[in-house]
């Protein structure tokens, strides 16, 4: 379970088959005080994977300890993740909190994509190599999957950076893959990663890097990844 004061939260089952599926959100006041005037959200990181259904939900009080379910139906294509955000009052203070990304395993999926990151110092410069790495855990021994690298710059431009194909996942390691960029613009980039099983998106995950004012001299930018870790 996880915990954002002053409330407990989980949500089940965290592996479904494809299709309209229920997940349940359960809340537990941990709180000395009653809480009131809840507005609870289950949302989607990616409704490519996992589509949330219909409006959020309202808590008129939630007693200390006490305990509350919420099903909420969503539609559920691909391995992704869910976050849940509640608002409301405890006492006489607002609190108002999101929670990380709570990942949803769709189906029988031969890997995951755990993270990508943009290695760099906060606030980089204009022209600096920035090197952007993902991590993919093997779930079962597969070969063939395929991994593409790209950046959304200031404004929206989509660039695609590197695609590795024909990778090979041991079950129960993870592989880290990398690639570098050198953005020439001032503003926040978005780098995505997504991992394919063939036609099959089976992963996506974002990382984001504000780039600063300083601009260094512009160099070529390398196009494969730097490397495999097991």
């Amino acid at each position: 379970m996880g915990t954002r004061h002053p409330i407990r939260y989980e949500i089940s089952p965290r592996e479904v088959e494809r299709g309209m599926q229920w997940l349940t959100l359960r809340l537990e006041n941990i709180g000395e005080e009653p809480l009131q005037g809840l507005g609870v959200q289950l949302h989607s990181m990616d409704d490519y994977s996992v589509a949330v259904a219909g409006e959020g939900n309202y808590l008129a009080s939630l007693a200390h300890a006490e305990e509350e379910e919420i099903p909420y139906r969503v539609s559920a294509d691909l391995t992704g993740r869910v976050y849940v955000s509640v608002e409301g009052w405890e006492s006489e203070d607002r609190f108002e909190w999101e929670s990380p990304g709570i990942l949803i395993k769709v189906g029988a999926a031969p890997a995951e994509l755990v993270s990508v990151f943009a290695m760099t110092e906060p606030y980089p410069s204009r022209g600096e190599e920035l090197r952007c790495e993902a991590i993919v855990h093997g779930l079962d021994p597969t070969g063939g999957l395929k991994l593409e690298f790209w950046a959304q710059q200031p404004g929206g431009a989509f660039e695609e950076l590197a695609t590795l194909e024909n990778l090979k996942v041991s079950g129960g390691e993870e592989n880290t893959y990398a690639t570098e960029i050198r953005p020439q613009r001032q503003g926040e980039h978005v780098v995505h990663a997504y991992l394919y099983e063939g036609h099959d998106r089976i992963g996506h995950a974002t990382d984001r890097v504000y780039v600063g004012k300083t601009e260094r001299p512009p160099l070529e930018r390398p196009m494969l990844p730097a490397g495999e870790r097991s």
